[in-house]
């Protein structure tokens, strides 16, 4: 602020310009958060597998999960409070959360950069097809995403600053971000790297406050670590499993291969290139944008190697490389020949061509997909199933239950079959699941039941009913293409059966 020749407090030049950026964003972040909303209220696409068991657990608020610590299902829980058991209501928060990050993202990018880079960094962050679709699906990745740049803010801040308010908010959000995924935890040692290895950073390492933010942080997640002390370890077991970590080092080329094709398919490939190239060739100037994005994406390719990576896993290390390729852009693009130009244009209209079609999903179903490549076709279908299964519930006398052989499937007969039922998944051999851990369905002795499923009728199951019958459910497209088809059995009179244990985790 400044004082005018009136005598009155003013706005500089340079005030007013920053405020015309934050204006131009907030306006290009309600337009998208708006769209998003309206495709989520007029129930274009339906919940992912995944997110309708997200909406499972927050019908049954617990410490931890099975495969993940709680924070989505609260997050779910405080959405259909508000909206209901509806597909906005599960997803509300990741829109406010991609809204937030790109407010974060602003603010961490003027702070590294100026408000050039950090205006650019905050509307690219929405064109990037990977963080566009955690602005629109619920899953522990948006809260996580939204955590970690809330970090990274306050700890450059308490770099800058050292107090301790600024440590402890950091302690705060790291351990928020424990409780959303603990995924987070890659954030402490590209953290303490940068305090080490740089002298201007190191009189924090002789202050306490470092090392209580870090630790204290690590407090938020005591409920998870006595949550899995009752229940077997059953978290971390599945996620040792999951890494393949307990089969040893070996070498997997094809792994290796799927994990750079999945960033090339997330990030675009043009993108994914400049951000290594920006974040590399500017390390000097930015040392805090290179240790928050090469570590990380070295270890997910060093990983690679030895078992799968799932594609989203290394996304934490994109959040800095997009400021760094947003200041390398916006302060160089000027000077580059037409052909480099054009190569940068080309890439992020590949990047705005795959968002497009996330926030308008009727442009991808114009598209004639082979019935088994269309990749909306595990977004579709679901209330269609639900509604069929609606119908036969009706068939079938009173009490009764259903269940399957699939987790997500369960989730999504809970989600969308009338009345929002309690349903269960059956154990034929599979690994376990969150649905072993709550009560299951073999009490329920002289019920009916409707068991849905993409396979033939278990021997095992046919011998614990009096007697079944098959009915078919084909689930179309709007224009008459097949996406899936179900077997739908109307099983009579459960006599019980065996509870099986799960053979892995």
């Amino acid at each position: 602020m400044t004082l005018n020749v009136t005598g009155h407090y003013g706005t500089s030049a340079k005030d007013n310009e920053d405020n015309r950026y934050l204006v131009v964003l907030v306006l290009f972040l309600a337009a998208i958060s708006l769209i998003r909303i309206y495709n989520l209220a007029t129930n274009v696409i339906d919940l992912s597998g995944d997110e309708a068991h997200y909406w499972e657990w927050s019908r049954r608020l617990d410490l931890c999960y099975y495969s993940k610590p709680p924070g989505v299902a609260y997050l779910i829980r405080l959405g259909t409070s508000v909206f209901g058991d509806t597909v906005l209501g599960v997803r509300i928060c990741a829109i406010i959360f991609s809204f937030l990050s790109s407010l974060l993202l602003f603010k961490i990018g003027t702070r590294l950069y100026d408000k050039d880079v950090g205006f650019v960094c905050a509307i690219l962050f929405q064109l990037v097809p990977i963080f566009a679709a955690y602005g629109v699906g619920m899953t522990p990745d948006s809260p996580l995403i939204f955590f970690w740049i809330l970090s990274l803010l306050l700890f450059h801040n308490a770099l800058a600053i050292g107090s301790s308010k600024t440590w402890l908010l950091l302690s705060v959000s790291l351990g928020l971000g424990l409780l959303s995924k603990y995924a987070i935890i890659f954030f402490y040692p590209p953290a303490f790297l940068l305090l080490g290895l740089f002298k201007e950073n190191r009189k924090h390492l002789r202050t306490p406050w470092p090392y209580i933010a870090f630790s204290s942080s690590l407090l938020f997640f005591l409920p998870v670590i006595i949550w899995n002390m009752k229940h077997n370890w059953v978290m971390f077991r599945h996620d040792i499993g999951h890494t393949k970590l307990t089969q040893g080092f070996t070498i997997s080329f094809d792994s290796f291969a799927n994990f750079v094709g999945s960033q090339v398919g997330v990030i675009t490939p043009i993108l994914l290139v400049l951000i290594v190239y920006a974040v590399i060739k500017q390390r000097k100037q930015d040392p805090f944008c290179f240790w928050f994005c090469i570590p990380i994406l070295i270890g997910f390719f060093l990983k690679s190697f030895q078992g799968k990576v799932q594609a989203n896993w290394s996304l934490m290390a994109y959040i800095t490389g997009l400021i760094s390729v947003s200041a390398f852009l916006t302060h160089n693009y000027a000077r580059f020949g037409r052909f480099i130009k054009t190569v940068i244009i080309t890439g992020l209209i590949i990047s705005l061509i795959g968002t497009a079609f996330l926030h308008c999903p009727l442009l991808v179903y114009q598209i004639d997909f082979p019935p088994e490549k269309n990749p909306l076709n595990k977004l579709r279908g679901w209330k269609e199933l639900g509604r069929e299964v609606s119908k036969l519930s009706d068939e079938i006398e009173k009490p009764f239950f259903i269940f399957s052989d699939h987790y997500m499937t369960v989730s999504e007969l809970a989600f969308y079959v009338e009345g929002h039922p309690t349903t269960y998944c059956v154990n034929l051999g599979r690994r376990m699941n969150q649905y072993d851990i709550w009560p299951g369905f073999n009490d329920l002795i002289h019920y009916n039941a409707i068991y849905v499923t993409k396979r033939k009728m278990s021997p095992k199951l046919a011998q614990a009913f009096e007697r079944y019958e098959k009915k078919s459910v084909v689930l179309y497209d709007e224009r008459g293409r097949v996406i899936t088809e179900f077997a739908a059995f109307l099983c009579y009179d459960f006599q019980g059966m065996e509870v099986k244990k799960p053979a892995s985790f």
